[in-house]
This record gives C-alpha cells, sequence and structure tokens, in this order.
C-alpha cells in the first residue's frame, strides 16, 4: 500500500477521533457548565439585589478613577440613572469642587490603603449634605490595585439632630437664666425704686443747700454712690440674661457672695430669712459671671424649696483643706485646700428616689412651665470646669444643703498688676479727642469731665457727622471714643470707616447693651479698648491717658 495512502488514513480516523471525543465532552459537560453560568448570573442578580435595598451607597471605582458598580442609593443621591453613571470619572459626577475634596482619599486607595472619614457634600441643588465614608482597595496577587469599593453612608439627619439638639439645650439654658431673672424681677424694681428715690432726695437737698459746699459735696457723693448701685444692678441683671464669653481670673468669692445676697434681701419676701457667715477671703480661679449664676440658682432653689411658708435660707463660706481620709470614690485625688460654699433651706427636703437625678439635665419636681429643670445640672457643670465638686445631702421635713468646693490658689498664681504711677496721675494733657454719642446729657458732662482734665474735646451726636469731620482732616484728632448705638450709623460701622481712612488712631467704643458687637469683635476689627456704660470720666480719663501714651 502506498504510504501516502497509509497516512491519509491516520489523518482521517485522528479527525474523527477528535470529533468524536469533542462531541462526547459537550454532551457530558456543556450542560454542567450551562449551569454554573447561570448560576453565576443568578448569583449577580442576588447580588445586585442585595446592595440595591441597603440603605447606603455602594460603588466599585476603577484604578482609572471611572464608576463600574453602583446601586440605586448611589442613584438617588445623585439624581442619575445607572447608565449615566457606569463608566464616567468620579469627578465628573462628584463635581470639581467636591472631588478636590475627596481627592486625598482616593490618592490613600489606590496606593493599596483603606480608610473611614467624614465629608461635607454639596448637591448640584445647593445642598449641602453630610456623608460617613469607608473605602477598601481591591489588588490582585501581585498586589497591584485593580480599584476599590466605597461605602457611604447618609448622616445628614443624624447632624441636624445634633444642631437642633444643642440648640434646644442653648435655648433652655437661656430660658433657666430668665426664669432666675424672673423669680428676681419684682425685688429688682423694688431695689431700683429706692434707689431713684435716694437720687432724687439728694439731687433736691443739693438745691436747697447751693450756699454750703460741704453739704454739697456730701449730696454729691451719694448721688454719685446710688448711681453706682444702679450700674451694678444693671450689670448683674445684663450677665444672667444674656450669653458671655467667660474667662477665669483669680478673684475672692467673699465679694460675689455678698452682692448675691445684696440682692436676695432685696428679692425674697420677708418670710424668708437670710443667714449668712462668710469667714473666707481665699481667692480661686473662677470666671465672676458663672459664680454670680452658681449663687444665684442655688438660693433660688432654696427659696422654691422653702415656698410661701418661708423659712431660713444659710450661707456659709469657709476654707477646708481635704485629706485622704475626707475623700473616697471619685473624690480621693481631689486633695489640697478647697474654698466650702454651704447653702441651706429649711424646706422639705429631697426624696431617696429622686436624689440621683437632680443634677440631670432638665429634671424637675416642679409643674409644667415652672421651671426648665436646667438650674442644678448648669451649677453641676459649672463647678467640674473649675476643677471642683459639688456635694449635699438632704433630710425631710427638715431642709437640704448643698456644698461647694472650689480649689483655693496659692499667692504665687495670683499675678500682681501694679499701676504705673506716673500715667495715672499725670492726666493733664492737650490732645485732640472726638466724642460721639446720641445722648446730649453724655456728650455734656463727659465733655466738660474731660475738658477738665486737659483734653480739647469736639463732640457730635452722630456717627455721620463725625465721620464727615473725621474724613475732611484725619489728622486733627488724637483719639476717638463713641458710643455704640445710635441712629443713621452706629460706633461699630462708625469705627470700620475710620479706621480704613487711618488705621493707627485709638478707638474706645462704649455700649450700654448689645447682642451682637462683643468685646473679642470689637478687638478683631482694631478697636482698642471696649467698655460698658455707665462711663465713670475718671475711669475713661485713665484708658485715655494708657492708650495715648503708647502711640
Amino acid at each position: 500500500m502506498d504510504k501516502y495512502q497509509t497516512t491519509g488514513s491516520h489523518q482521517a480516523a485522528r479527525k474523527k477521533f477528535l470529533e468524536l471525543s469533542l462531541e462526547s465532552t459537550r454532551k457530558s459537560y456543556y450542560p454542567q457548565l450551562q449551569r454554573q453560568l447561570e448560576n453565576a448570573k443568578e448569583n449577580e442578580k442576588r447580588l445586585q439585589l442585595l446592595i440595591d435595598n441597603l440603605p447606603a451607597q455602594i460603588s466599585y471605582v476603577n484604578s482609572e478613577e471611572r464608576y463600574v458598580l453602583v446601586n440605586q442609593e448611589f442613584e438617588k443621591s445623585f439624581d442619575r440613572k445607572r447608565d449615566q453613571i457606569i463608566g464616567q470619572r468620579m469627578e465628573n459626577i462628584l463635581g470639581h469642587k467636591n472631588y478636590n475634596k475627596v481627592k486625598p482619599h482616593i490618592e490613600l486607595a489606590l496606593s493599596g490603603k483603606s480608610g473611614n472619614f467624614e465629608f461635607s457634600f454639596t448637591t448640584k441643588n445647593k445642598i449641602s449634605k453630610w456623608y460617613e465614608i469607608d473605602y477598601v482597595s481591591e489588588t490582585d496577587k501581585k498586589g497591584k490595585v485593580n480599584g476599590f469599593y466605597i461605602l457611604t453612608i447618609d448622616l445628614t439627619e443624624k447632624k441636624q439632630a445634633e444642631e437642633e439638639r444643642l440648640r434646644l439645650k442653648d435655648r433652655l439654658r437661656q430660658a433657666q437664666k430668665m426664669e432666675a431673672i424672673g423669680t428676681l424681677s419684682g425685688g429688682i424694681a423694688h431695689d431700683f425704686n429706692n434707689i431713684l428715690s435716694g437720687i432724687f432726695g439728694f439731687s433736691q437737698l443739693v438745691n436747697g443747700h447751693a450756699n454750703e459746699p460741704d453739704k454739697v459735696m456730701e449730696y454729691n457723693k451719694k448721688i454719685f454712690e446710688g448711681a453706682q448701685r444702679a450700674s451694678s444692678l444693671i450689670q448683674q441683671i445684663l450677665s444672667f440674661s444674656r450669653q458671655t464669653k467667660y474667662s477665669k481670673q483669680p478673684i475672692s468669692l467673699f465679694h460675689i457672695l455678698n452682692e448675691v445676697l445684696g440682692l436676695m434681701r432685696s428679692t425674697f419676701p420677708s418670710n424668708i430669712e437670710i443667714k449668712a457667715v462668710l469667714k473666707s477671703k481665699a481667692m480661686v480661679l473662677a470666671d465672676s459671671t458663672q459664680m454670680h449664676q452658681v449663687m444665684m440658682n442655688l438660693c433660688t432653689n432654696a427659696y422654691h424649696a422653702m415656698g410661701y411658708d418661708g423659712g431660713i435660707l444659710s450661707v456659709v463660706l469657709d476654707e477646708i483643706a481635704l485629706s485622704q481620709e475626707d475623700l473616697s470614690g471619685d473624690l480621693s485625688g481631689c486633695l489640697g485646700k478647697y474654698v466650702k460654699i454651704a447653702v441651706s433651706d429649711t424646706g422639705a427636703g429631697i426624696e431617696d428616689q429622686i436624689k440621683e437625678k437632680i443634677f440631670d439635665p432638665y429634671f424637675t419636681t416642679k409643674k409644667a412651665g415652672d421651671g426648665t429643670g436646667l438650674g442644678l445640672a448648669v451649677v453641676n457643670g459649672i463647678v467640674k470646669k473649675h476643677n471642683g465638686f459639688i456635694d449635699f445631702f438632704s433630710t425631710i421635713g427638715v431642709g437640704t444643703t448643698f456644698q461647694i468646693y472650689l480649689p483655693v490658689i496659692t499667692d504665687n498664681a495670683i499675678p500682681l498688676i501694679l499701676p504705673e504711677k506716673s500715667k495715672i496721675e499725670q492726666l493733664a494733657s492737650s490732645e485732640r479727642i472726638m466724642l460721639v454719642d446720641d445722648e446730649q446729657a453724655i456728650l455734656e458732662t463727659l465733655g466738660a469731665l474731660l475738658s477738665a482734665k486737659g483734653f480739647q474735646i469736639s463732640t457730635f451726636d452722630n456717627g455721620e457727622a463725625a465721620l464727615n469731620a473725621f474724613a475732611k482732616n484725619p489728622d486733627q484728632f488724637d483719639l476717638i471714643v463713641t458710643d455704640m448705638t445710635m441712629p443713621k450709623m452706629t460706633g461699630e460701622k462708625l469705627s470700620l470707616s475710620v479706621l480704613e481712612i487711618r488705621d493707627d488712631i485709638p478707638i474706645i467704643i462704649c455700649t450700654g447693651y448689645h447682642e451682637n458687637f462683643t468685646e473679642s469683635k470689637a478687638m478683631k476689627a482694631g478697636i482698642k479698648k471696649y467698655i460698658q456704660k455707665p462711663v465713670v470720666s475718671s475711669d475713661l480719663s485713665k484708658i485715655i491717658r494708657e492708650l495715648l501714651d503708647k502711640e
């Protein structure tokens, strides 16, 4: 047989064998492969269904920063269909501004790292949203980064709820302050009427003794003292009724307690007997406004505990050295010397079942509308911020005592600042002062008193006239004293306009009460001094002298 015929037969046989083998394999394995492919598609559908129903955005981004997979929550958030997102770069979907915010995290993810961060996102409708974002890198067997998965949880409602909670807490704290003012309002009016009666009376006595200089000086002194009392009362009212920024200074609680007790005596009904034993004048590092608030709250609570039946309110100020034997539990580390304030009442006492709750915010035993429940919570918070602690004991039918402990500061911790006599005593001068106020009485009195010190005074009753005069000749004035609240132009606007013309001129701004224009805001604007009305001319003269000597 020809060898070519033989070879051809073998090739035909081999081909036939391969065809039979392939057919056999197809029949045996194709259904299995088909089932696996169908299962894979079903699993993909289940996975997509799962991620589509999760309450969070899920996406996968490849190494080119293009979206490969997103879920329905992602589509809703960006208000786009899936086919409008898949294949798009992140910058196109997020927007340039938002993309730049997250770019550092994208770079970390593409370097193989995983992480978590919070992100403020601005939608195309200019709506601010807050998100918590987790990202996890995906790498192959060789360590090459293929892309990264992103899980995004919307925190907007949580953030808004937290902001609303803080706003509510702030409003309630203010309401608690106003509650204390409401309790005191009758007594404050009574005290003011007494002060005014004294001022009116002494001013009439001055007129009746015009030819007796000694008597006139005596009566004028009484008028001045009455005005100071009224001013002090105003400052106390404002410190409780408005929000203030606090600062700790070395102070003696002896003086603060005297002020508060004076206010209590003119406020509380006559059937509340006030007993005070103030033994200590030790210094503590504290904010005087907050210390006033602590004492006002404790005394007001004591008054409410006794109610219409009356009783005895006792306040004791003393010093105590606490040793390890005196303390236990959480207070075991509070060793040292303390100022101790004890406020006691002879009221009904506190029931055992509520003793653990009395420092909780918003807890109150009063009827609805009678109190916010913030009094003792505020006291406790203030005391803790001053590195102190509070204790109390109460007996049903006998009364309650609250004890405040605040650490004493040593003499070494108190900054000693002595006035420079040469600058305070040598007030005579010829510098030119612009005085601006819409109250004619203030212009006349302050103008005359400052002129008597040797200053050249130019007075203006409104900000516009003052600014026009300054703009014509900025160098004709050495210092400006201006009121804050005036018609046409406020002291703030006048000051800012003046500083634009001449930024080196010292400005003193005087205000009776202003919610928005604070001392810190004034200092940032370039104003040198921010002082509260009423202004005493001798104090103002010293401030003017100090500022001019610095120039």
